[in-house]
């Protein structure tokens, strides 16, 4: 019988993987390498969309830019909230 612990060392396939890219409290960005996308979650309306394709790559250009210089939370907050139209499913929290 095959032992399905996962162990600290083995890595989850791409597939599954995500990484944070953003975190504050009205937004949150999460990188889906396995998938080529974003995940976008405005917190404070409770609304979420996923980003690919063009508009993903637009996305994190224009991300790279904003992070080249020395931003605060609020002008990355600022930038994201030109997204919220993108933004068309609702989130439950648990």
């Amino acid at each position: 019988m095959q032992d399905h612990n996962v162990d600290a060392h083995d890595q989850l396939p791409m597939e599954v993987a995500m990484n944070v890219m953003y975190n504050s409290e009205n937004y949150t960005v999460v990188e889906f390498p396995g998938r080529h996308g974003i995940e976008l979650v405005d917190k404070t309306t409770g609304r979420a969309g996923f980003l690919e394709g063009a508009v993903e790559v637009k996305f994190r250009a224009s991300m790279a830019d904003l992070a080249a210089g020395e931003p605060t939370v609020e002008s990355v907050d600022e930038f994201l909230a030109h997204y919220d139209a993108l933004l068309t499913h609702s989130v439950t929290w648990h």
